[in-house]
């Protein structure tokens, strides 16, 4: 309450009026006393403490507008940094020339990993890696010994070691992976140029001008790969000292979850670094250089989505199919699962996510980003419609907009004229970077549970000490996480770090002084998950223009030679702008 307000209320004790009474009989002093101090402290205390307690929390809408506003604006933009010596490598003939024949020839040695794979890095699946890691070490040779310590980890994995002048300093992780998704034969005939060739190209299509090297993997993520051991070469060439160690990890099973690779790789930088160990860390990322909007835009992955598997299963009574139920457990399963489709996760615009900030950095220095969306992103208000609308025009979209869920796998029924009995499916959820595993759990089992009892069906809903029953059912329905678990959203990284405003000053040098560093997110996993411990600034950047890096995890998969090029300078550059930076 204001002065002022204290100031017109009616006095607590009023004077008495005239004509004056007789006076009454003398009463207790204390009892007298206590009658008025008493409530007047009580409102006096009210005043004071307890009401301003009470309405604390509560902020006019205004204050929380403008809060959502602050959290969700572009970054202050960094400047252009350019520390020693640049290496021009897209105009480096020789070194181009180099790196395209080692990038085709890293296409042509298949390191597909497969879901079904054992756990044992030992196992000969695995073998084809011992030839990939042999062919580095021929082409890299600089980076197998001094003054760069190698080792070998669960078999496959690789972790290189630069150390530093300055054992003070927190060391940097530069990430990529060695494995590849595999190519499903029966897209074979789609593919321009086998997946495995190694196809060079120049100027073959109009598409893709200049030279493209295709094939599985080249994008996802042997380019990244052979990127940063290009600049660590160069580096070790020229006689580079780094003030602060350097790390690369490479794990060899990304693309089934890195527990073999990244999994084990990251115990053993524990164990060195401990907790919070590292200054920051660099892994893949969809994210990467684009040109939207008249605008060059640098978007790092600084969130990285949940994912969970629910496993849907309907037992109920077999018989012969001459005898069918309006449905069986096959028709049961169809409505349950068109019944999760019927109710997918809203799209949000949180201002705790990157992507409301990447937007609002399009918003803020892209002169063709649409006006009307520009408009909406100002007023918190208009945030749900203007996500509801993005959502629809855009898979990509709302994918950085929502939790999402594909149903994947479904399996029942063993013969024609038998009812099925046991029927399963398997929907695959990506979490959204605000969301959590147990809310879209919540979720799943609301949309679910009351269909069941109007089947007539009891269902159990993962785990639950009481299923939820119908009397006299003989069917049943069971929700489970194969597992027993999923993987919750990453930690958001902050974009009000000295890191951000490295790796953004460094892709301005690289990719031109205007280009716009901006927070984004990451909606597929990576082996990021496994470095939570070692450091809370994460980023999933691929130094590329997306434009010149295409099909990744589909048919004719392809870079464009520049494109690798430029990532090859923008490692060299980061590691050199390293010098005189202080993270700590």
């Amino acid at each position: 309450m204001s002065t002022s307000e204290k100031r017109e209320q009616t006095p607590l004790v009023q004077p008495l009026s005239s004509p004056q009474l007789p006076l009454p009989r003398p009463k207790n002093i204390v009892r007298t006393t206590l009658k008025y101090i008493v409530p007047l402290s009580l409102v006096i205390i009210y005043h004071s403490f307890i009401a301003p307690l009470s309405l604390s929390s509560i902020r006019p809408y205004s204050q929380v507008e403008l809060t959502a506003k602050e959290d969700a604006r572009c970054p202050v933009q960094p400047p252009v940094l350019n520390t020693g010596n640049d290496w021009d490598v897209v105009n480096d003939h020789e070194y181009a020339s180099l790196a395209t024949k080692r990038l085709s020839r890293a296409v042509q040695i298949n390191t597909e990993s497969y879901d079904d794979y054992p756990k044992n890095a030992s196992d000969p699946v695995f073998n084809k890696h011992y030839e990939f890691a042999h062919y580095l070490s021929y082409e890299f040779s600089k980076l197998f010994k001094d003054p760069i310590k190698y080792e070998n980890v669960n078999v496959h994995g690789h972790l290189f070691t630069w150390e530093g002048t300055n054992k003070k300093l927190k060391p940097i992780l530069l990430m990529a992976h060695t494995d590849t998704v595999p190519v499903l034969p029966a897209t074979l005939d789609q593919w321009k140029y086998p997946p495995f060739e190694g196809k060079v190209t120049v100027n073959a299509t109009k598409d893709t001008p200049g030279t493209w090297i295709w094939g599985r993997g080249v994008s996802d993520c042997k380019n990244t790969l052979l990127a940063i051991y290009g600049s660590l070469e160069r580096l070790v060439t020229e006689g580079y000292k780094p003030e602060r160690t350097i790390i690369i990890a490479n794990g060899f099973d990304e693309e089934i979850g890195g527990s073999r690779g990244a999994g084990h790789i990251s115990e053993v930088l524990l164990e060195r670094y401990g907790p919070d160990g590292i200054a920051f860390l660099i892994d893949e990322g969809f994210t990467g250089i684009s040109n939207d909007y008249g605008a060059t835009v640098a978007s790092f992955g600084m969130a990285e989505k949940g994912s969970v598997n629910v496993n849907v299963k309907v037992e109920t009574l077999g018989g012969h199919s001459s005898v069918p139920p309006p449905h069986t457990a096959i028709g049961i399963i169809s409505l349950l699962l068109a019944e999760l489709e019927a109710h997918p996760f809203k799209p949000i615009l949180s201002p705790k996510s990157p992507f409301l900030k990447n937007l609002n950095c399009l918003a803020e220095y892209a002169p063709e980003f649409p006006k009307s969306i520009k408009h909406e992103l100002k007023d918190p208000r208009q945030w749900d419609e203007l996500a509801q609308q993005l959502a629809k025009k855009d898979r990509v979209l709302n994918s950085f907009l929502a939790t999402t869920q594909a149903i994947d796998l479904i399996k029942g029924g063993v013969k024609v004229n038998a009812l099925p009995e046991v029927v399963d499916a398997t929907v695959n959820y990506r979490i959204s970077f605000t969301s959590s595993v147990d809310e879209t759990l919540s979720h799943v089992a609301q949309v679910l549970k009351p269909l069941a009892r109007k089947l007539g069906y009891t269902i159990s809903a993962f785990n639950e000490s009481h299923a939820c029953h119908h009397e006299n059912s003989t069917s049943h329905i069971t929700l489970s996480v194969p597992g027993g678990q999923g993987l919750e959203p990453a930690p958001i990284t902050s974009d009000r770090t000295k890191s951000f405003a490295l790796l953004g000053g460094t892709a301005k040098a690289v990719f031109g002084n205007n280009t716009i560093a901006s927070p984004s997110a990451m909606f597929a996993n990576t082996d990021t998950r496994w470095f939570w411990n070692l450091t809370s600034e994460l980023y999933r950047f691929t130094p590329t223009l997306i434009t010149e890096n295409l099909n990744q995890h589909t048919v004719n998969e392809r870079i464009s030679l520049e494109g690798h090029l430029n990532a090859t300078r923008y490692f060299y550059k980061l590691i050199r702008n390293l010098e005189g930076w202080q993270a700590e």
